[in-house]
Parts: structure tokens; C-alpha cells; sequence
């Protein structure tokens, strides 16, 4: 991941204008070198990274209370639960979570694509890839929330 430009985040706006915390991301991997240069990338571009290797921490932050805007899951995870199968579940139950998928097993992409409009990000990534997807989703929460 090296060297890349970081992409700066705009903060979310409430409907009175205000500006909320910074953005909370949870990045699920189970490669720890990976996980932590993504992490850290995220964090240095301004957003708030929880880290977890299975689906099931998702759902221990969730059931914390702690707010998340973005889950970013690798597909192939240890446990029951894989990373389409995670992705299912928070559209339907938390729909306001949006999530990212990578990958980089063939034929994920077509898989994904019911899940998440723009397929998963395929291994290996560019950090600043990761980031710009992120703001993109931020953006369209903005913009649909602005004609609520």
C-alpha cells in the first residue's frame, strides 16, 4: 500500500447544518499486516477505524451501541459467517450501514454485485482506492439524506 496520496474526508452534516464525529469505518480482515496498513492509511485520511478479523465483531460493535457508516470485509472470513453473508445481513437489518467487500478470489465480483453496486475491490487494492470508495458512499448518504 506505500506511498499513496490520501484522500481527505468531509465531515457529515446533520440536518441543522452541524458537522457529526468523523466517520467510523470497521475494517474486517484476517491478514493482520493487512488489516493494520489499511487501518492505519483510513485513520491517517481522517476516518475512525475499529479492526476485527471475523463477521462476528460487526455484530459485537453493533450490539455495543457504537455507531458504524462503513463496514469494509474481506469475502472469505474464518467462522460461519462469510463476508457476502455478513453483507446480507446488515442490508436487512441495518440498512444504513454501508459495506464494502474485497477480494481476491475469482468470480467474487459477480457474486457481489446484488450486495454492493460496484463489486467488491479486488486484492490487491490501492489504500487510496479504499478511501475513495468510502467517501463515495458517505456522499450518497449525504445527497439522499439532503432529499429527505
Amino acid at each position: 500500500m506505500g506511498q499513496e496520496r490520501k484522500e481527505a474526508i468531509v465531515p457529515m452534516k446533520t440536518t441543522q447544518g452541524e458537522s457529526t464525529a468523523k466517520p467510523v469505518v470497521i475494517v474486517i480482515e484476517p491478514e493482520v499486516l493487512v488489516r493494520m496498513a489499511i487501518a492505519e492509511f483510513l485513520r491517517d485520511c481522517g476516518f475512525k477505524v475499529i479492526e476485527g478479523i471475523v463477521a462476528e465483531d460487526v455484530r459485537t460493535v453493533i450490539d455495543a451501541g457504537t455507531r458504524l457508516d462503513i463496514v469494509f470485509s474481506e469475502v472469505r472470513l474464518a467462522g460461519g459467517t462469510d463476508g457476502f453473508a455478513l453483507a446480507k445481513q446488515l442490508r436487512n437489518t441495518h440498512p444504513e450501514i454501508d459495506v464494502i467487500l474485497t477480494s481476491g478470489v475469482a468470480g467474487a465480483a459477480e457474486k457481489s454485485t446484488e450486495l454492493c453496486a460496484e463489486g467488491p475491490l479486488k486484492k490487491p487494492y490501492k489504500a487510496a482506492d479504499v478511501a475513495a470508495r468510502i467517501n463515495l458512499l458517505l456522499e450518497r448518504r449525504r445527497s439522499a439524506a439532503k432529499k429527505l
